[in-house]
């Protein structure tokens, strides 16, 4: 097997990755996420501009690199731009467990009639 074209491959499909983040972004950017039309937008608009990019990079001939390298310089240049101007770290300092956890209003522990009587007949008999 020619190494170069399993380079290739690899290469094709982290281009392929990048552009459906920009893609999706992109619709998520100007659409919003909620909306009928803008599902519809994701299911179509991601996948055809992926397909259209892969086939700009192959038919581009001996710059292809240059080609596909393009949207991966562009989310370089998107996590630059939320780092240094809009101030945001780009990894966050708590994973999002953490935030959901921290975004979570904590409720008492609700029991069952029957699981109260069973604690309360355990206290009386002086266990936990």
């Amino acid at each position: 097997m020619n190494f170069e074209f399993f380079l290739f491959l690899i290469f094709m499909s982290i281009i392929s990755f990048a552009v459906a983040f920009l893609a999706y972004a992109m619709v998520v950017r100007f659409m919003g996420k909620e909306s009928t039309l803008s599902r519809w937008t994701q299911i179509i608009c991601v996948p055809a501009c992926v397909i259209f990019f892969d086939f700009i990079t192959i038919a581009s001939g001996e710059d292809k690199y240059i080609v596909g390298s393009i949207p991966i310089a562009l989310i370089g240049i998107v996590l630059l731009y939320y780092y240094f101007f809009k101030g945001e770290s780009v990894w966050g300092e708590e994973s999002p467990s953490q935030m959901a956890a921290k975004n979570q209003v904590l409720e008492p522990k609700k029991f069952s009639k029957k699981s109260q009587r069973i604690h309360e007949a355990r206290k009386k008999r002086g266990g936990r």
